[in-house]
């Protein structure tokens, strides 16, 4: 799991990394809201944990952002402990809030269970006339059954699961080698995009011009 760690205090990232890293996280760090915006773009996040006070883009600007593209859990983690600092973060979409000082352990529970919340796809997924079970990898058009390779499934469902963000081949085929063995150069994305489109008729994967992909929902 990608978490991006939004702080401009040195001290606080550097503890936060340390200790999440022992739970197996993998933490990218970005120092001012500019940054968080950008590294959000370019890599696979999956929670973010966000300072209020930050500069360039302060906390509030950036939740907003990034939740009107893509409902990410984010935790607010933040000095201020008034009640209208809270409920604006909630407002404007916090999963959770923070205060400091803080327990390490405590927002690793937090953490978790967030995540359980979010990162579960639907087994059963429906598209207009489209069906597909990734259980037991089997899709269906119209009620019929469409034969449709393992490999392709795995693309759709990393789609599904990031819907409505972009991700890149280099991306999708991170995510799909996970579970899948064997995947070959990025290009091969495109055939399985190709395929998914004709065959489920899936006019909502969209192509993004020198981007890649995503699906549109």
């Amino acid at each position: 799991m990608n978490i991006l760690l939004v702080n401009d205090d040195e001290m606080i990232l550097q503890g936060i990394v340390a200790f999440l890293s022992e739970y197996d996280y993998t933490v990218i760090t970005a120092k001012d809201g500019e940054q968080a915006i950008e590294y959000f773009k370019r890599h696979i996040i999956h929670l973010i944990i966000l300072d209020v006070m930050i500069p360039k883009k302060n906390g509030f600007e950036v939740l907003l952002e990034i939740k009107r593209e893509r409902d990410i859990p984010i935790i607010v983690l933040s000095a201020k402990e008034d009640e209208e600092t809270q409920v604006k973060a909630f407002e404007l979409g916090a999963d959770d809030y923070v205060t400091k000082p803080f327990s390490l352990l405590l927002l690793v529970s937090r953490i978790k269970t967030i995540l359980k919340r979010y990162c579960v796809v639907d087994e059963l997924w429906q598209y207009q006339n489209t069906t597909v079970d990734f259980s037991t990898h089997c899709a269906y058009y119209k009620g019929q059954e469409v034969k449709i390779r393992p490999k392709e499934l795995a693309v759709l469902q990393c789609l599904v699961k990031y819907k409505n963000q972009v991700l890149s081949r280099e991306q999708i085929l991170e995510q799909v080698a996970r579970d899948v063995a064997d995947l070959p150069y990025d290009r091969v994305v495109d055939v399985y995009i190709r395929k998914l489109r004709k065959n489920l008729n899936l006019d909502c994967i969209k192509t993004v011009k020198n981007v890649g992909y995503k699906i549109s929902l």
